[in-house]
């Protein structure tokens, strides 16, 4: 009975690793759509969203191992979901939001730490047991999603949510236990600053994440727009001054990985309200199985031609341009970020000047940067517009908002966002290739 207990754990962790950035959000999402009439329902949305995007950058501070850092991803995971059940008190909705929007940022790139090391040392097996319990879990959460929105009792959802945290605490327990490397490692908790600027430029960036997401769900001066535009653009200065010591030490992998949280971003979020604004339906499932499909089989179709990867990335671009194939190149972009991922972490992995434990954790936070960076590219280009040409900017992510762009400015825009992804993975291209 032990041994199935801990197999059933150690499989819910590799579900929640997986899938761990979407299951929160969705949930969230969704007691936020339940409840759009009352605000304070959108602030553990608003938090989760922020902390999720930004989570990867406040590793930057803490030192703690990977094993310590992956049980702290799974109590937050608990802690935040029980927080949630009384989401009508701001006080426990902005703390549930928070600590699951960390537990999402952060549990599958120290789960891919911890299991890299184990398979490294030949401590780490995933079998067929573990299959069974991750795929017996998905149908539980499914199960009881369905039932929780069907009755509208989310609580159901989140207690679900907070019982699978906890197993994968424990799930990750055992595995870490298994593992010498990680036996008398010290685990007393490491906190520094590198600077008093970096952390105030860290939490203005928090902050105005925040805002451009609330941005997204409410109505606000076009005056604001302006004053958040440029801040964004102050910010992302700041962005690209914090990739410059990085890039001296791994360039040009560094480009690769911020490379990748661009084009994530414009594929799973930038792509979302694009296409749902154009095209009149909301797209969020299907881009979402598109980028799953395509995530998983990239690997597999390019399998002998890796080095197509980057041209077909660019042939994915051009044919987002056109709404008959906007979805196809998608699809190509998603082929594009399961295959070069995986190239991407062996090239850090194994990269001499990068110590293992940090290696992945390096990979995500250039990919949080790349896609931070492409958020703020976007926000600034509609709120320039919406300020300038007097358009209401909540039309870009609503289309029932009377005095928001025409279908002519939302393809324009479209264009100029495509254009600025396209020149960039080029850039990259060309790095990466003289480098392989």
């Amino acid at each position: 009975m032990k041994r199935i207990t801990n197999v059933f754990n150690e499989g819910v962790l590799d579900l929640l690793a997986n899938a761990g950035v979407a299951i929160p959000y969705f949930f969230c999402l969704t007691l936020y759509n339940q409840n759009k009439n009352i605000f304070v329902y959108a602030l553990p949305f608003l938090m989760l969203y922020t902390f999720r995007a930004l989570g990867m950058l406040l590793t930057t501070f803490i030192t703690l191992p990977a094993s310590t850092m992956l049980a702290m991803s799974s109590f937050f995971g608990v802690i935040g979901s029980l927080c949630i059940l009384d989401a009508s008190n701001p006080v426990f909705g902005i703390i549930g939001g928070i600590l699951l929007g960390l537990a999402s940022s952060w549990i599958w790139p120290y789960y891919l730490t911890v299991r890299s090391r184990g398979k490294m040392d030949k401590e780490f097996k995933f079998n067929r047991m573990h299959t069974l319990s991750v795929i017996l879990t998905l149908i539980l959460l499914i199960a009881v999603q369905l039932i929780a929105t069907k009755t509208k009792v989310l609580s159901l959802s989140f207690v679900l949510l907070a019982f699978l945290f906890f197993a994968a605490m424990v799930g990750g327990m055992n595995i870490t236990h298994r593992l010498t490397f990680y036996q008398g490692i010290e685990t007393k908790q490491k906190f520094r600053v590198n600077s008093l600027f970096s952390l105030i430029v860290l939490a203005s960036l928090v902050m105005l994440v925040f805002i451009i997401r609330y941005t997204r769900l409410k109505a606000v001066s076009q005056t604001f727009d302006l004053i958040i535009s440029i801040v964004a653009i102050m910010l992302f200065l700041f962005l690209a001054y914090y990739q410059i010591d990085i890039h001296k030490k791994i360039f040009p992998v560094s480009l690769v990985a911020i490379n990748r949280g661009v084009i994530m971003n414009y594929v799973m979020l930038y792509a979302v309200f694009d296409s749902t604004v154009r095209f009149g339906f909301n797209s969020l499932m299907l881009i979402y199985a598109i980028y799953l499909i395509g995530f998983e089989l990239g690997p597999v179709i390019l399998k002998k031609y890796q080095s197509f990867r980057y041209p077909l990335l660019l042939i994915g671009l051009i044919l987002s341009l056109f709404n008959f194939t906007y979805f196809v190149g998608l699809f190509f972009c998603a082929i594009f970020v399961g295959t070069d991922n995986r190239i991407l972490n062996d090239a850090l992995y194994n990269h001499p000047d990068l110590d293992s434990e940090r290696a992945f954790l390096i990979k995500y936070q250039l990919s949080c940067v790349g896609n931070v960076s492409q958020q703020l590219v976007y926000m600034t280009t509609i709120y320039f517009i919406s300020y300038f040409a007097k358009i209401n900017a909540l039309g870009f992510f609503n289309s029932h908002v009377t005095d928001g762009p025409t279908n002519s400015v939302l393809y324009r825009v479209h264009i100029f966002i495509t254009a600025i992804v396209f020149i960039y993975a080029a850039v990259t291209f060309y790095f990466a290739r003289e480098k392989e």
